[in-house]
């Protein structure tokens, strides 16, 4: 019977994180190991492992990085990343391996979502879930996004502004908006913030796509369908 319950592995120092995970992860019926941070992240297989949860805290490069050397010798492991809200900004989810995060004063209910949408991955997305526009596919329910079939890195701010944008089209919205959408109503950063963003996102999409995403002057932007 065993035989057939996936193994999930938390990664942590923090034996309080570690239990609250895999109390979430019980609700799901796999078997939980829990192996500290560092072993797990210098181990070149994590043997039976169908999902590696990993507290990632202020910055989740190391475990990234451990995550696409797994995949490139042939033993992807998908990854759920804990991080602290103020990695957020800057994260850059594995391209090379299904990955995603939750923050980490995140509910059960939101660990067990992205867990299992990792764990079984043919229940990843619903058709809504999925945008296609030209060479472009959109993927809401992992936070991907690919342009010709190859993975485009975003960081996790530059894919919700550009998400937000894609899935609003012929419609402009303001910096302030966007800052309100996106970032939040408590953040305090000025509004170029947007245009910075904006400037990624394009320098990354390509010419065709970039295009798509125009600047109204004076107003804000809008992504032309």
């Amino acid at each position: 019977m065993m035989a057939h319950v996936k193994t999930v592995v938390i990664a942590s120092d923090d034996a309080h994180l570690a239990v609250r995970l895999g109390e979430a992860l019980e609700r799901l019926d796999v078997a939980v190991a829990t192996l500290p941070r560092e072993r797990a992240l210098r181990a070149d297989k994590l043997p039976d492992a169908a999902l590696l949860v990993a507290d990632a805290g202020h910055d989740a490069r190391e475990i990234i990085v451990a995550a696409e050397r797994r995949a490139a010798g042939d033993e992807p492991v998908p990854v759920l990343l804990v991080v602290e809200r103020d990695a957020v900004a800057g994260l850059r989810l594995p391209t090379s391996t299904r990955a995603d995060f939750v923050v980490r004063d995140a509910s059960a209910s939101e660990v067990t979502t992205r867990a299992r949408l990792l764990l079984w991955p043919g229940e990843e997305a619903s058709a809504e879930e999925i945008v296609r526009v030209g060479d472009l596919t959109l993927n809401l329910a992992t936070y991907q996004a690919h342009v010709g079939g190859v993975p485009v890195e975003f960081t996790y701010l530059e894919y919700a502004l550009f998400a937000f944008l894609v899935t609003h089209p012929n419609r402009v919205y303001s910096r302030d908006a966007l800052l309100k959408r996106v970032w939040g109503h408590d953040y305090f950063g000025g509004a170029r913030t947007v245009d910075v963003h904006v400037r990624r996102v394009r320098s990354k999409l390509g010419p065709e796509l970039a295009a798509r995403l125009e600047t109204v002057r004076n107003v804000g932007y809008l992504w032309r369908s």
